[in-house]
């Protein structure tokens, strides 16, 4: 991935290369897995959904960082479940340090905390995307 420091007013110009394809094999269909550290937790198998309008964390994962119980509170609005289940979600309304190996950084927002099941550990959405203003396209994130 190269920057060129000489873009238009809206920011750096990003090009990606066939070197940042290293290891992927091609073609996929793959969704965009990372793993990164949220409150002295490093969560594996976070899901990146870019059409997702909040970030979650699922409460088997929230027990085991920094905070526990101790920060979390209840939201006053039911939500749908990936299922279609009613669920009742908390809120942990502290600004975790998160960050992946390379790019870490404070994130000033709040997880919505869901006690389902789920083969990831947290999904990150657009909010905490834009904050670090993040670009994957197709199969890099920068």
């Amino acid at each position: 991935m190269e920057v060129d420091e000489k873009a238009p007013a809206g920011g750096p110009m990003i090009h990606f290369g066939p070197a940042d394809n290293h290891g992927v094999h091609l073609p996929h269909n793959d969704v965009l897995v990372i793993s990164a550290t949220a409150a002295n937790y490093t969560a594996h198998y976070i899901f990146i959904g870019s059409c997702s309008s909040m970030d979650v964390q699922f409460y088997k994962v929230y027990q085991q960082t920094e905070f526990g119980d101790v920060m979390l509170e209840p939201m006053d609005r039911s939500l749908y479940g990936f299922t279609g289940e009613v669920v009742h979600p908390g809120i942990d309304p502290t600004s975790p340090l998160l960050g992946v190996r390379a790019h870490p950084g404070d994130w000033n927002g709040c997880f919505l905390i869901m006690d389902m099941s789920s083969a990831y550990n947290l999904i990150l959405g657009r909010p905490v995307l834009n904050t670090f203003q993040a670009l994957f396209l197709h199969i890099t994130l920068s």
